[in-house]
């Protein structure tokens, strides 16, 4: 079987409403897992739904998923999360606060954030801030390290000499500005809460 066909028994099987559903999901998983391909990865973040009935088989698909390549896992993750969102809020928050609590994913996940199209990162951000409401440190302040990296604004020092007021501006309305010189980030100046 090819990974379209593998990929097509962990769609028709990932309610896991019985024992036969679960066993040809963990089939699948397995045969995918012989040869794993990074391309098919958008499509196995899909698979994810939380009317799973047996999550201890579908946790075998996220661990799956972590055995990619970190920054090809991080994203596709954040390029399908608007697509998860939708049947897979569980799983999609299950994700997040594994990457919270990894230094290194949390690290990625941040400088990735922080340059992906605006509604991923929106939506990335609105869970992250419920995170950080909901729970109490370090996970609390791990989610707002990565809200405030993501909202960031670059800036060069010259761009700010010839326009102070508009980046005054920026930081009055919650921004964080990374200032840069020579390309190279030299502080950050953000708004006191």
């Amino acid at each position: 079987m090819n990974a379209t066909q593998l990929i097509e028994i962990l769609n028709a099987n990932k309610f896991m409403r019985s024992d036969e559903e679960a066993m040809n999901f963990d089939f699948a998983l397995a045969e995918l897992a012989l040869h794993p391909n990074r391309e098919y990865l958008p499509e196995l973040y899909l698979v994810l739904d939380d009317r799973c009935e047996q999550h201890e088989v579908m946790y075998g698909l996220i661990h799956f998923l972590e055995s990619f390549e970190l920054k090809d896992q991080l994203q596709e993750f954040i390029d399908a999360i608007d697509r998860m969102i939708v049947n897979a809020k569980e799983w999609t928050m299950i994700i997040l606060y594994g990457i919270l609590n990894e230094d290194l994913s949390r690290n990625l996940y941040a400088k990735m954030l922080h340059s992906t199209n605006f509604q991923n990162r929106d939506l990335c951000t609105t869970l992250l801030q419920k995170i950080a409401a909901n729970e109490s440190p370090p996970l609390s302040s791990r989610a707002e390290s990565i809200i405030s990296g993501a909202t960031a604004i670059d800036i060069n020092i010259d761009e700010i000499q010839s326009d102070v007021l508009s980046f005054i501006k920026h930081i009055q309305e919650g921004n964080i500005l990374v200032l840069l010189q020579n390309d190279r980030p030299i502080a950050e100046i953000k708004p006191i809460k």
